[in-house]
């Protein structure tokens, strides 16, 4: 269906010509004999509609993501606080609680750049200035800090409070391989704990969450590399595609994996299945392969 003149403009007006080209580019293609606009033809069958339709199913994603984000946060704000809180309240003070390599001073700072920001603004905050002095413990900084300070605060933290951390998530190595030798399990369960795979997942959640959170396009993004080398092992990434880790199928797996915990019996999943399969599926230009779906992934288990 075409679009008439009003309307078109109407979206042009509302969405803006910029932000509506970058859901548009993907339609375009070469055009040898254009030497000086070569990609300023678009492919047959093309039409604002389909352009349109395409930004309201990746406005609709955003939405399925950022429900999915939130319930993953929330718990990582209380589980940080938990873990860290058992050493002491003001835990996150001291370097000594984390990675030597840790940038400590620089995270602290940040830190203390959010309490700031939150004062006159959060009760609870200046309440803790009015009776404590401004001494936050860490399981109410949490609270305050940014999902990318969460993500850093991981990163840094002890090899033990990450491990402690990641099975809380149900994220654990992978179970022995009868066919794979014992050195080469020795050697997967280190890396494991020296790079856990929870601290690139957050990496890739925070950067995703900011895309929302901006109103950006998110469906065919190139992402940061999530940890994926031993993914297809664990329960939930059955069908990842080898070089799976930039792409926003990656993306979904993980949350939905982690909603396993944070939200048991969500229907989280389904509900993204059934938008990428009413709507997405739709398109007669694009494919789900764009956002590194593989072939046959409805009837993988995470998706039934």
């Amino acid at each position: 269906m075409a679009l008439d003149d009003a309307v078109a403009t109407q979206w042009l007006s509302a969405v803006g010509y910029y932000r509506l080209s970058g859901y548009w580019y993907p339609f375009r293609e070469a055009n040898p004999a254009n030497r000086l606009r070569p990609l300023d033809t678009f492919r047959d069958g093309t039409s604002l509609d389909e352009v349109v339709r395409l930004y309201e199913f990746d406005r609709h994603l955003k939405s399925k993501v950022h429900s999915g984000i939130e319930r993953v946060e929330v718990a990582m704000r209380s589980q940080l606080g938990h873990i860290l809180g058992e050493i002491s309240p003001m835990a996150h003070e001291d370097p000594g609680n984390f990675r030597p390599g840790f940038d400590h001073a620089g995270w602290l700072q940040t830190a203390r750049g959010r309490i700031a920001r939150s004062r006159g603004r959060d009760a609870f905050v200046d309440h803790h200035f009015t009776k404590y002095g401004g001494q936050l413990p860490i399981w109410v900084l949490t609270d305050v800090l940014d999902f990318a300070d969460l993500s850093k605060l991981f990163a840094g933290m002890r090899s033990a409070d990450q491990q402690t951390l990641s099975t809380w998530f149900g994220i654990t190595p992978p179970p022995p391989n009868g066919t794979a030798s014992s050195a080469a399990q020795r050697r997967q369960r280190r890396k494991w704990r020296q790079n856990p795979a929870l601290e690139s997942w957050l990496l890739q959640l925070s950067v995703v969450r900011n895309i929302g959170a901006h109103h950006s396009r998110l469906w065919n993004r190139q992402l940061p590399p999530a940890t994926t080398a031993a993914l297809r092992a664990l329960q939930g990434f059955e069908g990842l595609p080898t070089d799976q880790s930039e792409k926003l199928f990656g993306t979904l797996c993980m949350i939905g994996v982690l909603l396993r915990t944070t939200s048991p019996g969500s229907t989280w999943t389904q509900q993204v299945k059934e938008l990428v399969t009413t709507s997405f599926d739709q398109f007669d230009n694009r494919t789900t392969a764009e956002m590194g779906f593989p072939a046959g992934w409805e009837a993988l288990p995470l998706w039934t």
